[in-house]
């Protein structure tokens, strides 16, 4: 996949999000530490980077169509916060299941039309550069 602008890079971090997800899920059982430590660092990267990014940029460009997506990322944060502190299984697979569906339907509904982001695209890098744990997370380099 060749990300060539902020929509491409928001499917391309669904991608990683959802991959980062299944494995985690997957070790929890086998490996509790770092099945949440892994679960920890994917919600950080959601919360403190994705969500942050889609609501200062892509969103305002939607109005009030996106309304609803930036209140999920207030959701996603508390809920995701409480799941993964209190390690409680059947909450994280609600969460994993909220986050999941929250991509898609931003995919299906929001990442439809094209929206101008080509004067965006330079303030993102740049932005990327700030993100300490960018490549950690997506595999992704500047």
């Amino acid at each position: 996949m060749f990300v060539h602008d902020l929509l491409d890079l928001l499917r391309f971090e669904h991608a990683v999000i959802r991959l980062r997800f299944s494995i985690a899920q997957e070790i929890l059982d086998q490996n509790p530490q770092q099945g949440l430590s892994l679960l920890w660092e994917t919600h950080s990267f959601v919360v403190g980077w994705h969500a942050r990014i889609e609501d200062k940029y892509v969103f305002p460009l939607l109005g009030d169509k996106a309304k609803p997506f930036s209140n999920d990322h207030l959701l996603i944060d508390k809920y995701g916060t409480s799941a993964i502190s209190q390690g409680r299984k059947d909450w994280i697979q609600k969460y994993v299941k909220i986050v999941l569906d929250h991509n898609l339907n931003e995919e299906e509904k929001l990442f439809v039309e094209p929206l101008n982001l080509s004067g965006l695209w330079n303030e993102i890098l740049e932005e990327i550069k700030r993100y300490s744990d960018y490549t950690k997370i997506t595999g992704m380099r500047e």
